[in-house]
């Protein structure tokens, strides 16, 4: 999956886990994998002052533990992941452009309180074209839309599940027949990983989730899908095309499939806790 996607998962698992327990890894902000290439992510509120100004961005936390520390005094009792698709779709679908900073729908974070819910969304930017520790980016996430009805997507683990492992199948067979070995057994791999006890010891994000707060079933549905994540520019599964009409169709309608499969395995595997 994309960095963006990862680092959201992993502030909603690890925030979560912060709001019910208290507990964090004390070197989450600079341990954590899905930060390893930012030189800073912070948190920001926006304030319009006068109606014909933009709106003011103030900094209320410096850093992950500092935000999450912020929900909670604020009174926030969980988070959960969110997810729209996008309302226009007519120049390419969602599938094509999910490898690429800022598409393929929108992914926010709602922060749940007794009554309402916020919404946070992140801004990546490169920042240190040339840092010789790879950490060129600055994000930062902002409350975009604040005091709104309250979420709180779940889907059923059990039932996402067989989804994601039968269009895996479907996938894995095309993919097979179109002489693609290396996606073929990219799309095996991911499925075998639906079953496996240890889902996340083959994960490049090994740490993605505090796995020993997560059910067997929402780790298997949340690696699985990280793993079948092909979605990207050139040289990625996005970047084939057929000689047949009917290979194309086939082609464009399961991985289509598989990304609504993908995106509601995360959904539900992380917001189960």
């Amino acid at each position: 999956m994309t960095g963006t996607l990862a680092q959201i998962i992993a502030l909603t698992a690890f925030g979560n886990d912060f709001l019910k327990n208290g507990t964090i890894p004390t070197d989450f902000n600079s341990a954590n994998t899905t930060f390893q290439f930012c030189n800073k992510v912070d948190f920001r509120e926006f304030k319009k002052l006068f109606f014909f100004l933009k709106p003011k961005e103030t900094v209320i936390a410096n850093n992950p533990i500092e935000w999450f520390q912020y929900l909670k005094s604020d009174g926030c009792k969980h988070l959960r992941l969110y997810f729209e698709y996008s309302k226009d779709q007519s120049f390419a679908k969602d599938h094509k452009l999910a490898g690429l900073v800022g598409g393929g729908g929108s992914w926010l974070i709602e922060a749940v309180y007794d009554n309402h819910s916020n919404y946070w969304a992140n801004r990546w930017e490169v920042t240190n074209q040339n840092a010789s520790d790879r950490k060129i980016w600055t994000v930062n996430y902002g409350v975009t839309v604040k005091k709104q009805h309250i979420s709180n997507l779940q889907i059923d683990n059990q039932k996402i599940k067989e989804k994601l492992r039968q269009t895996l199948t479907e996938i894995a067979d095309f993919a097979f027949r179109q002489d693609l070995k290396s996606w073929g057994e990219q799309f095996d791999k991911a499925k075998l990983i639906l079953d496996s006890l240890t889902p996340e010891s083959s994960y490049y994000h090994t740490d993605l989730i505090p796995v020993d707060k997560y059910s067997l079933t929402a780790k298997q549905i949340i690696f699985s899908a990280g793993s079948a994540w092909v979605f990207g520019g050139m040289g990625s599964w996005n970047d084939l095309g057929f000689d047949s009409k009917e290979d194309n169709e086939t082609y464009d309608r399961l991985s289509e499939q598989l990304y609504s499969n993908i995106n509601e395995a995360i959904i539900a595997g992380t917001n189960t806790y």
